[in-house]
């Protein structure tokens, strides 16, 4: 979290390899001072509020952009009001579902939406460019450009002004 200015309610983008974790803050602190992490994930299986290095596990983390409506204080209770409840799912209910939830934005997933745009991308150009396409080729091409697409399908970064 080196100099990283973190607010309640801001959502919180952790790169790992291939994906990001996505997270709300909380207005709660950990023992180590820093802020709790608000998220669904497959390790917990559901939403939790937990402290920031369990979270992020010190990968590369950052602010990421969110124009949302709701007031800090909503979105942390409906957070809050998923620990527990939230079934986790890659595919329908995973980390940034659920922040795009509590943030009060139309719920999908970039990644997700990405990596199954590149699988078909990738299938389909094997089969149309490939002189032999055999069923190996075919899912070696889709998994590479899926792979690549959720790589690429980052949440942007939030620029914070800095006083001189």
């Amino acid at each position: 979290m080196n100099n990283l200015v973190v607010e309640a309610g801001d959502v919180v983008v952790t790169q790992f390899g291939l994906y990001q974790h996505w997270s709300v803050a909380s207005d709660r602190l950990c023992s180590l001072g820093k802020n709790m992490l608000i998220s669904a994930t497959k390790r917990t299986g559901t939403v939790q509020e937990e402290p920031w290095d369990d979270v992020t596990q010190g990968k590369h983390t950052y602010v990421a952009v969110s124009d949302t409506e709701k007031s800090i204080v909503q979105i942390l209770s409906d957070a809050r009001s998923q620990i527990g409840t939230w079934k986790y799912s890659l595919t329908d209910n995973n980390c940034e579902h659920f922040v795009k939830w509590s943030s009060g934005l139309k719920v999908s997933s970039s990644q997700i939406k990405a990596g199954v745009g590149g699988l078909a991308i990738g299938g389909v150009a094997v089969v149309a460019l490939a002189e032999n396409p055999r069923a190996m080729k075919i899912v070696g091409g889709a998994v590479l450009l899926g792979g690549i697409a959720v790589m690429l399908a980052k949440a942007v970064e939030k620029k914070r002004e800095t006083s001189v």
